[in-house]
C-alpha cells in the first residue's frame, strides 16, 4: 500500500477509494450456504468484514497489523482531484469539534463543527497540545498531525473547502422520539 512521502515533501493525494480493510484486497468470488452466510450476518452485516474478523481472532490479532502500518494521518483521494484527511480514529479521540467517522478497520474520515475551517481543526489541536496530551505516542502522533494540517493548509497548490456530511444512525431501542424529531 503506497504510502505519503514525510511532511516537508509535497503531500499529493493517492487516487482511488481507501482501502476497505485498511490493507490491500482483492475481489475474490465465494459461493457459501446460506446457513453460512446468515451466521457471518451474526458476526458482522457485511460478510467480509465477518471473515476477516474471524481470520484476525484465528491468526491471534495478525489482521491489526497492516492497520498499525498504516500513518496516523493521510491524504486520500477520492477522485475528481478531492482528497479526504483520512486517519486513525483513536488520533483524534477527545478533540473538541471533530468527530471521526469510521468506515474500516482503524481508519476514519474526519467531521468538524458546522462552519468549522482546516484552520480551527489546526488549532483544537495545537491546543490539545497545550494543555497536556497523556502518553508520548499519542502527542508525536498529534505533533505530525498538526504539521501535516499546517503544511496542507499552507501549500498554495492545494484548495481547501469545507463540506457538510450527514450521519444517520439508529436511535436506541426505547429511546422517545417521533417522526422529525430531532437529537
Amino acid at each position: 500500500m503506497q504510502r505519503h512521502p514525510p511532511v516537508g515533501a509535497h503531500d499529493k493525494p493517492r487516487r482511488g477509494r481507501p482501502p476497505k480493510y485498511g490493507r490491500p484486497a482483492r475481489l475474490v468470488a465465494v459461493t457459501l450456504p446460506i446457513d453460512v452466510v446468515e451466521w457471518l450476518s451474526t458476526v458482522d452485516p457485511d460478510v467480509g468484514h465477518a471473515i476477516v474478523r474471524l481470520h484476525g481472532q484465528m491468526a491471534g490479532g495478525g489482521s491489526r497489523q497492516s492497520v498499525a502500518e498504516a500513518p496516523q494521518s493521510e491524504l486520500v483521494d477520492v477522485g475528481e482531484g478531492r482528497a479526504l484527511i483520512v486517519v486513525d480514529p483513536e488520533l483524534v479521540r477527545g478533540l473538541a469539534g471533530v468527530a471521526a467517522i469510521p468506515f474500516g478497520e482503524g481508519r476514519a474520515f474526519l467531521a468538524l463543527e458546522p462552519s468549522w475551517t482546516m484552520a480551527d481543526l489546526e488549532l483544537t489541536v495545537v491546543d490539545a497540545l497545550d494543555h497536556g496530551v497523556a502518553g508520548a505516542n499519542r502527542r508525536a502522533a498529534l505533533v505530525e498531525f498538526r504539521d501535516r494540517l499546517r503544511g496542507w493548509r499552507t501549500d498554495r497548490a492545494m484548495r481547501l473547502e469545507a463540506r457538510t456530511i450527514i450521519v444517520a444512525g439508529r436511535r436506541p431501542k426505547g429511546r422517545p422520539g417521533g417522526s422529525g424529531a430531532r437529537s
